[in-house]
């Protein structure tokens, strides 16, 4: 038998020390020197920067028009209001992506998560949570919010715009995840004393279980090193005069020929963006800077260009002009 520092797959275990809704200890063990470090801190980056979640993303209030105002009968303004919305727990049930929810309020007393009315899409997990306390007792207050499927931190900048007056708009972070720490033991297998034990401790807000999030932090990380059981050994080739020819009138096309809505087209306009070409040689960080171009018209961009073969920060030779 060859020497090998590692060790048959069949032997490393993997389990749940301790387990509850928001908490997890998961134990992997034996493992070689060196990979304990390798896996944890690979599953701590994801579970931190991309586990889907829910939260919200915009306020309407009748009768307000921006953030920085009073809320009439109640002793929050409403930046207080937004900052409170912005610690709710929610939890979308599987296929459902946006929700509107409903408040509707008379004082005077204090108004609480559980006050909001949801859909059975829809599942607030802190009800007790203080939104604001209404003192006047002819005072009534109205509200929509909106909830979203998403990752990561969004700010406001990036968030998509609202059509009809009156939205607040609010950055968001999705991630349920809000805690992961790890740390490596030394393990023995037989007489070897040259191996290791990872402990990884996971933390979320209740909206996904830590066994939910840690798989799916292994199902990420598992299809990115996808492309790595394929690696071609021969260097892509240059376009040949064809496919030249055939780039070359699609970016000579209308951005109208890019199945999106009517408002991101109309943003793309504005913005001086009238062929394919003007818009493929702007990259993802140019074109958020677009107004009204916000989080979902950017989706849709991407989307439309990719059936067309193309892509944004395009690195061609296109001088461009009105189509």
């Amino acid at each position: 038998m060859p020497y090998t520092n590692l060790i048959d797959l069949d032997k490393v275990t993997a389990y749940w020390e301790e387990l509850d809704s928001t908490y997890g200890k998961l134990i992997v063990s034996p493992l070689p020197r060196g990979y304990a470090t390798t896996i944890g801190n690979a599953l701590r980056r994801i579970l931190l920067s991309s586990i889907e979640g829910a939260g919200v993303t915009a306020v309407k209030i009748d009768g307000i028009y921006h953030e920085f105002t009073s809320l009439p009968g109640a002793i929050e303004d409403v930046t207080d209001v937004v900052l409170n919305l912005k610690s709710l727990i929610v939890r979308l049930q599987h296929g459902t992506d946006i929700e509107v929810l409903y408040l509707e309020k008379e004082g005077p007393g204090e108004v609480k998560a559980g006050d909001i009315k949801t859909p059975p899409t829809v599942e607030i997990l802190n009800p007790e949570l203080h939104l604001f306390t209404l003192t006047d007792r002819d005072t009534k207050v109205k509200m929509e919010i909106r909830v979203e499927r998403g990752r990561g931190y969004i700010p406001v900048e990036d968030m998509e715009q609202f059509g009809e007056v009156g939205w607040i708009a609010i950055d968001c972070d999705f991630n349920p995840v809000k805690k992961v720490a790890f740390k490596v033991e030394p393990t023995r297998v037989d007489r070897k004393t040259n191996f290791e034990k990872l402990i990884l401790e996971v933390w979320t807000n209740g909206a996904k279980a830590p066994d939910v999030a840690v798989q799916e932090a292994r199902e990420i990380l598992l299809n990115y090193l996808q492309p790595l059981k394929e690696i071609s050994k021969e260097i892509p080739q240059a376009p040949t005069k064809v496919e030249k020819n055939e780039l070359e009138e699609k970016l000579t096309l209308s951005v109208e020929e890019l199945d999106i809505s009517a408002r991101a087209l109309n943003s793309l306009k504005k913005y001086g963006i009238h062929t394919l070409g003007d818009l493929v040689k702007l990259t993802e960080e140019e074109l958020k800077e677009t107004k009204n171009i916000g989080r979902k018209a950017l989706m849709e961009i991407k989307k439309a260009l990719q059936e067309l073969g193309l892509s944004l920060g395009m690195n061609i030779n296109y001088k461009g002009g009105q189509k």
